[in-house]
C-alpha cells in the first residue's frame, strides 16, 4: 500500500477517514500496518502490501465465488499483450486518451490486468477493489506501478471516497449476488460528471450456455475442488484452441463467407488469436463459478436508468454479451 491511498479510503461501517500505523515499509511500499477508523473504532488490517477492508459477514455464494475467483487468478497471474485490445473493446466508446489524469476506480480487479493498463494510459491514480484473495495477484502484477493502489474490499460496500472520475467493472457485476446493487454500488463512488463502464454476459445470444453449460456448471464443476475442474478445462481447452486456431481463424481470414455456417462465431474468433493459457482460464473461469447471470439488454438498461445517469451509450459486444457507458449528473446524490 501506498501512503497516497490513505486519501481515497474510509471507513466501509460508518464513512469516516482513517488513522494508519506502519509496522514494516519497503521504500514506498507500507507492507504491513493497521488503519483505525476515526469514528467508529474498528481497526483493519494491512497485510502483504494490501488493506484488508473486508466485511465481517459475506452470503455463502459471494464467499464460494470469491474464493473461485481467487483460485482462478492466483493460478492464472499471467499478463498477456492482447489485453490492451480487448479492456478498450469492452469499455468502447472510451477510448486510451480518455485516462489522463483521471483518478479511475477497478470495481473488481481480479488479477489487476486491466488497472495496470489504466495506469499506463496515463490516469492519476486507479484504485482496484476486489474481495477475492486474486488481490494478491493484483498487488504483483503492479507493485511497480506508482498510480495503481489495491484494496481487499467488498464492491457492494466499497470504502472509498466519491471522488472517481471514471469507474469500471468488466465482467465482474455478473459474478455477484445482486448484480443490479453492484452497479449501483460502483456509480456512487463518482464524483458528480464522473463516467461509468460496466460489460455484463448477456442472455441474448447465450442460448447454449444459459441451458446446457450453466446447469453442469452450478451441479458438477462449481462444486469440485477447483483443482479438477482446472484439469477438466485442460482437456476442454485442448480441442478448442484446435478448433480456434485451425478452424475459426482461417475461415474469417481468408473464407469470410463460410463464416455465417461458424457455431458462436463472433465470440470464437474475437478469441482465436489468443494464446493457449488465457483460452484455458476462459474456459476455467466459466466452469467455476458458483454464480453468473446473463443479463437481457432491458435490466441492463434499467440499471443506468435508476442510477440517474446521462449520454447513456450500450451495444452487444460479439453477440452474446453487453457493454455501456454513461455519465452521472453534476448535480446529484449518491445512489446506493
Amino acid at each position: 500500500m501506498k501512503a497516497k491511498l490513505l486519501q481515497y479510503l474510509i471507513c466501509p461501517d460508518c464513512a469516516a477517514a482513517f488513522d494508519m500505523q506502519v509496522d514494516k515499509a519497503d521504500g514506498a511500499e507500507i507492507l504491513e500496518g493497521t488503519l483505525q477508523c476515526g469514528g467508529c473504532k474498528r481497526s483493519y488490517p494491512i497485510a502483504r502490501g494490501i488493506p484488508r477492508l473486508l466485511p465481517g459477514r459475506s452470503s455463502s455464494d459471494q464467499l464460494a465465488t470469491a474464493d473461485a475467483f481467487g483460485y482462478e487468478w492466483t493460478h492464472f497471474s499471467q499478463l498477456e499483450d492482447t489485453y490492451e485490445q480487448e479492456f478498450l473493446d469492452w469499455i468502447l466508446p472510451v477510448k486510451k486518451e480518455f485516462f489522463q489524469h483521471k483518478v479511475v476506480l477497478d470495481g473488481g480487479c481480479g488479477k489487476g490486468r486491466h488497472a495496470t493498463l489504466a495506469a499506463t494510459f496515463g490516469a492519476s491514480d486507479v484504485v482496484g477493489v476486489d474481495i477475492s484473495d486474486a488481490v494478491e495477484a493484483a498487488y504483483a502484477n503492479t507493485r511497480h506501478q506508482p498510480n495503481v493502489h489495491i484494496v481487499q474490499a467488498d464492491l457492494n460496500r466499497p470504502p472509498l471516497r466519491d471522488c472517481f472520475d471514471y469507474g469500471y467493472s468488466i465482467g465482474v457485476l455478473h459474478h455477484m449476488p445482486n448484480p443490479r446493487l453492484g452497479f449501483l454500488s460502483l456509480v456512487s463512488r463518482l464524483k458528480p460528471g464522473g463516467r461509468v463502464s460496466a460489460w455484463v454476459y448477456g442472455e441474448e445470444g447465450n442460448w447454449w450456455v444459459t441451458h446446457l453449460v450453466t446447469p453442469f456448471r452450478v451441479v458438477v464443476t462449481s462444486r469440485l475442488p477447483p483443482a479438477w475442474t482446472k484439469a477438466l478445462s485442460f482437456c476442454l481447452a485442448v480441442p478448442m484452441q484446435l478448433i480456434l486456431k485451425l478452424v475459426y481463424r482461417p475461415i474469417n481470414q481468408y473464407l469470410p463467407a463460410l463464416k455465417q455456417f461458424l457455431f458462436y462465431n463472433d465470440y470464437l474468433y474475437s478469441i482465436s488469436g489468443f494464446s493457449f493459457r488465457e483460452n484455458y482460464s476462459t474456459v476455467f473461469d466459466h466452469l467455476v463459478a458458483p454464480t453468473a447471470f446473463y443479463i437481457r439488454r432491458t435490466e441492463f438498461l434499467d440499471w443506468f436508468k435508476e442510477a440517474g445517469l446521462l449520454d447513456v451509450e450500450t451495444s452487444w459486444r460479439n453477440r452474446n454479451s453487453w457493454r455501456g457507458t454513461a455519465v452521472r449528473p453534476q448535480a446529484s446524490s449518491n445512489t446506493a
